[in-house]
């Protein structure tokens, strides 16, 4: 599965498991979002919580339509149930708050899904990585890859999705620049002290610059750590995907000084060098 910060990067490496011949789902958006996962589990009250039976469950009807497996009725209404959430909290800041939810819905209680080879599989949306105990206790298999960017250049995004909706979890209740970064630090620390003390070697954190500074080098480490069959021209069009964005290094162009000391030295201390 890959998580990260929303805008690390995910899309990237969603696209490049789909070239690998990875399944990551039927029902996706433009960012290659898994949009079953993000109707059942982007929900606060469910991390606010820490509902490990409501998780179970959705996680298990998550689980049957990933392998095209028809749901119970009380599985079906849970599903409707999760699709009246994101409506009533209008959780899509969009005008897709109502018909994201009814659509993603219908997909995942429809009868017949597509039975493709399931070999390798998994899925990408972000905010899985405040789900990493709980998939690791329903998938025993699961490796996980975080993706990480320059949290810098991620405070000062446009993208305040992921901060509404899960920075309480974090304590953390503004989204000026200084708390987008605060959210980057605390929960990338999070996930790399679950996942690593969870998942162990099954836990990898893939940075993005490194990633499109050295595709090759890090897309073949890449497809080793998850156990993808490749050969050399699967390998050559897979590492040609990732690119730097336009927005790398925007950091450099802002007032740094709005940020703490202590802040950082924490980007400094999850592998970015800046001077301080």
């Amino acid at each position: 599965m890959v998580g990260g910060v929303g805008g690390s990067g995910t899309r990237v490496i969603a696209q490049m498991l789909m070239e690998a011949g990875v399944y990551i789902g039927d029902f996706l958006n433009d960012p290659k979002d898994n949009l079953w996962f993000t109707l059942l589990m982007r929900r606060p009250q469910l991390v606010k919580k820490n509902n490990e039976k409501a998780i179970k469950i959705l996680l298990e009807i998550f689980r049957k339509r990933m392998f095209s497996e028809k749901l119970s009725f009380l599985e079906t209404l849970k599903v409707r149930g999760a699709a009246n959430d994101f409506i009533l909290n209008k959780y899509v800041k969009s005008n897709e708050w109502y018909t994201f939810p009814i659509s993603t819905s219908r997909s995942l209680r429809a009868k017949k899904l597509t039975d493709t080879d399931k070999v390798f599989w998994g899925w990408k949306e972000p905010n899985t990585l405040f789900f990493i105990p709980q998939l690791a206790k329903k998938f025993p298999e699961v490796k996980f890859l975080l993706v990480i960017r320059n949290g810098l250049d991620m405070a000062f995004t446009d993208n305040k999705v992921q901060i509404r909706n899960f920075g309480n979890h974090f304590g953390i209740n503004g989204n000026s620049p200084s708390d987008s970064l605060e959210f980057w630090i605390r929960a990338n620390n999070k996930a790399i002290e679950t996942g690593k003390k969870i998942l162990g070697e099954k836990f990898k954190i893939l940075r993005m610059e490194e990633l499109c500074s050295n595709p090759k080098q890090e897309t073949e480490a890449l497809l080793k750590w998850a156990g993808i069959n490749y050969n050399e021209s699967v390998l050559q069009k897979i590492s040609s995907i990732p690119k730097l964005p336009s927005s790398t290094n925007r950091y450099k162009e802002k007032d740094l000084s709005i940020f703490s000391k202590q802040q950082l030295q924490s980007v400094q201390q999850l592998g970015y060098n800046i001077s301080i």
